[in-house]
């Protein structure tokens, strides 16, 4: 379980959140919507440890992430960005290899699968559409072994295809680990997930 502990957070004199609290269940896909400006993205990354709340605290699995270890909180959860920027011309075969097999899921096969990407593993990330590079960022996210995987707009620039697959990935992946997903466009997809979230 994820706990969110009556957060307060501020970008500057911009305060996204002010005595918040929320849980985000193990076993289960949740959805996080809301309009643009509404605190998504930054409430993911206070729980994937990129910035830190100015008060309150961020529990998972008993465990105050404040005081865990990069790669203790490495083991607990994965991120898949908005948007990873790919500056160098490796592989697809090649990035994937960054995960060494020690902190491979066991998953991962079936998730190189389920999204296609086989077939691009020759090829240069650099050269990719930016949409199977968004795909090859939710798979690096996907195929560590983690307690969480917390996934911001994996379906944005995808065809209806691929969002298909995707959805029934993390229904499958729901089974056995917690899965965030943020997406502008809940109402579409809001039937593949156990609970919701929404910012206002």
């Amino acid at each position: 379980m994820i706990e969110v502990k009556q957060i307060s957070f501020a970008h500057g004199e911009n305060h996204v959140f002010d005595d918040f609290s929320t849980v985000i269940a193990n076993k289960c896909a949740t959805l996080l919507g809301g309009p643009n400006g509404s605190g998504k993205t930054t409430l993911l990354q206070l729980i994937g440890g990129i910035h830190r709340p100015d008060s309150g605290s961020i529990v998972i699995n008993g465990h105050d992430i404040a005081k865990l270890k990069t790669k203790e909180q490495a083991q607990l959860r994965s991120i898949a960005p908005q948007r990873r920027i790919f500056e160098l011309a490796f592989t697809v075969e090649e990035i994937f290899a960054i995960v060494k097999p020690k902190n491979r899921a066991a998953h991962a096969g079936e998730v190189f699968e389920a999204l296609d990407l086989f077939d691009m593993f020759s090829a240069k990330v650099t050269e990719l559409s930016l949409g199977q590079q968004q795909r090859v960022s939710v798979a690096l996210a996907l195929i560590q072994s983690a307690e969480y995987y917390l996934l911001d707009e994996p379906l944005s620039a995808q065809d209806t295809g691929y969002t298909q697959k995707l959805l029934d990935l993390i229904t499958l992946l729901s089974k056995t680990t917690g899965v965030l997903v943020i997406s502008h466009n809940t109402g579409h997809i809001a039937q593949y997930f156990d609970e919701n979230i929404y910012l206002s």
